[in-house]
């Protein structure tokens, strides 16, 4: 028997997940919302699951920090990112961060048991289209050496680029997007890394000029 853990800050959707995942009869599913993050780390032993179904967007608490700091004490505990959002957003973060992958609420039942029993075996989850992405990406990389990562940034960074630029703060604009202020906080951090600039005027003048607004 294997034992899941699934993470998440929407009772109905842990209840809903372990429903499916207890459909096999190789899976033990014990669901947790968590609390505040310091308590949230100190209180549960993570060490006893075999694979942790982590939820990006936990209230004010980013999923993908306490997966990361889970794993610094929990090494062979294997995690994936389990979201709402757009999958291919996160996947190269939860890659480079020793996740296993990540894969979307909206996937059919046999595919998320299907993914758990993959990533059982140590394999990394890789969604389709996110796989076609990546060959298409390969495939067009001599056209595109002049590109600079300007060009790399995702849709959401776009969307919470315009935010910005009409002088929202973060709270603002999680509120607006429906995440949470970390996500927005975190977004920032990367789209700043991939304009080379070091505040949001800056992101936006730059972005402007280079078209990507």
């Amino acid at each position: 028997m294997k034992k899941i853990l699934v993470i998440d800050d929407h009772p109905a959707v842990m209840e809903g997940t372990k429903s499916i995942l207890e459909s096999d009869q190789q899976l033990s599913v014990d669901c947790l919302s968590p609390d505040a993050e310091a308590a949230f780390l100190k209180t549960h032993d993570f060490s006893i699951y075999d694979v942790i179904l982590m939820d990006l967007n936990l209230g004010d608490i980013n999923g993908m920090d306490i997966a990361k700091q889970i794993l610094e004490t929990n090494h062979q505990v294997k995690i994936i990112i389990y979201t709402g959002y757009e999958v291919d957003d996160y996947f190269e973060e939860a890659i480079r961060a020793g996740l296993h992958g990540a894969i979307s609420k909206t996937e059919t039942k046999d595919k998320i048991i299907e993914y758990i029993h993959r990533t059982l075996q140590g394999e990394v989850v890789i969604q389709l289209s996110y796989l076609k992405k990546l060959i298409s990406q390969q495939q067009e990389k001599p056209e595109q050496a002049q590109q600079t990562d300007h060009d790399l940034l995702t849709e959401r960074e776009c969307l919470i680029l315009r935010e910005v630029e009409k002088g929202y703060t973060n709270q603002e604009i999680a509120d607006v997007l429906h995440l949470s202020k970390r996500s927005i906080e975190y977004s920032l951090t990367s789209i700043f890394n991939k304009l080379n600039v070091g505040s949001r005027t800056e992101a936006v003048l730059i972005a402007k000029s280079e078209s990507v607004l």
